[in-house]
């Protein structure tokens, strides 16, 4: 969510931390740098990366961010990154997806608990009330509202303590992935085909359910663009993913800023003003 790496790590420095309301936090005891802008460097050379190909689609469709990330993997081989290619089927994200998605019990629970919070601040105070309200995006939410509100008690439910209970394995084939292979990270296109245009309803082929699920510290960087078409005069951005182990940020910024420094891929959108002392500098 940041223009570039460094700009990450100062937002790390700010996030991270033990909140009493977000007791899972409690975990990152003793596992924070003092700044994560200290690894600000770049940590390619002599690094073990395995390129998941099991999250690299087959087919016309996918050609493009094939091309953008061997092209990619390439910039690293050439920082002296060791390239190991390896596939893992469990792994492979519609299967998760399927087998393991939590968003719909989660979401109801959540976003109620979250709405009765805001008291009079807000107009509407759970789900229910948001989909008589009939005021939100219907071709895009409305089946997934749907789902989710018909969740009695979603994080009661037997399906989602089924799933939560089998994450582990996901867990567990990740790091044994890494261990196996002694690899510091994985890398994968954050999304198999092209982000879609703006107005479709359903982004398909998305990648980013493996690091969510293993719950492992992954970082995405701009990898290229696709070739220029009519819609798309500059291409389309694609992402590279990089997963790795528990705690593993400051690794995890060396590699990236590695990438990031030495092919400088990123564009800043046309459609928006630069950032500047312009705006400020005003009276």
């Amino acid at each position: 969510m940041t223009r570039n790496v460094a700009d990450t790590a100062k937002i790390l420095d700010v996030m991270v931390g033990y909140d009493p309301n977000d007791p899972i936090t409690a975990f990152s005891m003793g596992n924070i740098p003092k700044t994560y802008t200290a690894f600000l460097q770049n940590g390619l050379k002599g690094a073990r990366l395995g390129v998941l190909t099991t999250l690299f689609g087959k087919g016309p469709e996918y050609e493009e961010v094939n091309k953008v990330l061997e092209k990619a993997i390439r910039a690293m081989k050439e920082q002296g990154a060791v390239i190991v290619r390896v596939e893992d089927p469990t792994l492979d994200s519609e299967v998760l997806t399927a087998k393991f998605r939590l968003n719909e019990p989660e979401f109801k629970a959540a976003l109620n608990h979250y709405l009765q919070q805001q008291g009079s601040h807000v107009p509407v105070h759970s789900l229910a009330e948001i989909i008589a309200s009939g005021k939100y995006h219907k071709p895009t939410l409305e089946k997934f509202f749907a789902v989710a509100e018909s969740y009695a008690d979603g994080p009661n439910s037997p399906d989602y303590k089924d799933r939560r209970m089998r994450m582990d394995e996901v867990k567990i084939a990740v790091a044994n992935l890494m261990a196996k292979n002694n690899l510091d990270a994985l890398v994968y296109p954050h999304q198999k085909c092209l982000v879609l245009p703006i107005g479709a309803t359903f982004q398909k082929d998305r990648t980013g359910v493996v690091a969510a699920l293993a719950g492992f510290p992954a970082i995405e960087v701009p990898a290229g663009f696709s070739a220029p078409t009519p819609n798309a005069p500059l291409g389309v951005p694609v992402g590279m993913e990089l997963l790795g182990r528990a705690w593993a940020e400051p690794e995890l910024i060396k590699l990236a800023y590695g990438f990031e420094q030495t092919t400088h891929l990123r564009r800043p959108p046309i459609s928006t003003p630069p950032l500047g002392a312009t705006q400020d500098s005003k009276p």
